[in-house]
């Protein structure tokens, strides 16, 4: 087993950073602030792509401590921009699914497994009991929250589905999805203009994106896991099998039907993109040079 590396002190993770790494240093005390901000540990993952070709310990010639802080700093800017906007997709979904099962099976209908196709993990634990478990596992967690309190007290535990859907994160608001029955699945996708193959998958993406934003994850030049579905005229911006961030833009667009939500984000990130045009390069993420044209409604 590799020793782990001695713990450096700024002054000396400066030098080595100059020496070692070949990383443009201007001025000592710029530097000193910018590590007492963000660690190097997270700054050097905006490094890949940026070291040398015969030298993958040493960045390319001129490359700064401040470019890696300015990418760090873009890829923040634009996490904050991202997950207000999948929060606007999460909420609505939530409404959806909880209306549509409630209207159809009841308020309590989402509890009963034969409502919804069995499919199991794993573990041989269905996804329907996963589900259950997680759901009171949460009511356990938020106790004290308000209308938590209220359905214990009042309803002795029971919470109908406008409640319930509440306590279901995202990821699992994506499997309950997945298990409803293919005729439910259709009436959901219907309400995105689209087939539940291309919804289904475009909420499994935007789990991903949202775990990522809400916990400070790195977007920028980043490969994800999941591949949303796109339709023919959007193949061409799957970039090899390396998954980017622009595949998932263009899901976004479809699920806010490219409405006064989309105009807003789309602006703001224009206008990031434009701030940040100095140190960032596009093709990093995905983006094509149409970018522009292919993300506006106009």
């Amino acid at each position: 087993m590799l020793r782990l590396k001695p713990a450096l002190t700024y002054a000396q993770q400066i030098e080595r950073l100059k020496n070692a790494h070949n990383l443009l240093i201007a001025d000592d005390a710029d530097a000193l602030e910018i590590l007492k901000k963000v660690n190097y540990y997270r700054l050097s993952a905006y490094g890949i792509g940026l070291f040398q070709e015969n030298d993958k310990e040493k960045y390319v010639d001129g490359t700064s401590l401040e470019h890696l802080y300015r990418l760090h700093e873009f890829d923040s800017v634009f996490r904050n921009k991202l997950i207000h906007v999948i929060e606007q997709i999460e909420i609505q979904l939530r409404a959806q699914l909880s209306n549509f099962i409630a209207l159809k099976y009841g308020p309590e209908g989402y509890v009963d497994e034969t409502h919804f196709e069995y499919k199991k993990l794993k573990n041989g634990k269905s996804v329907h009991a996963m589900l259950m478990e997680n759901f009171l596992k949460e009511q356990e967690c938020q106790k004290n929250v308000p209308f938590v309190k209220h359905h214990i007290n009042k309803y002795d535990g029971h919470f109908p589905m406008w409640a319930a859907i509440e306590l279901f994160t995202f990821g699992n608001l994506s499997s309950l999805y997945s298990i409803m029955v293919l005729d439910d699945r259709k009436e959901i996708a219907r309400l995105y203009n689209t087939d539940p193959k291309y919804l289904g998958s475009w909420i499994l993406a935007l789990v991903e994106l949202r775990n990522i934003c809400a916990h400070y994850g790195r977007l920028y030049n980043m490969p994800l896991k999941q591949t949303p579905r796109l339709y023919s005229e959007h193949q061409k911006y799957r970039v090899g099998t390396l998954n980017k961030i622009f595949p998932a833009l263009l899901s976004i667009k479809r699920m806010l039907n490219s409405d006064e939500r989309w105009d807003s984000f789309e602006i703001q990130l224009e206008k990031l993109i434009d701030n940040y045009s100095d140190i960032i390069q596009l093709p990093c993420m995905g983006f094509p040079e149409e970018w522009k044209d292919v993300l506006s409604r106009k």
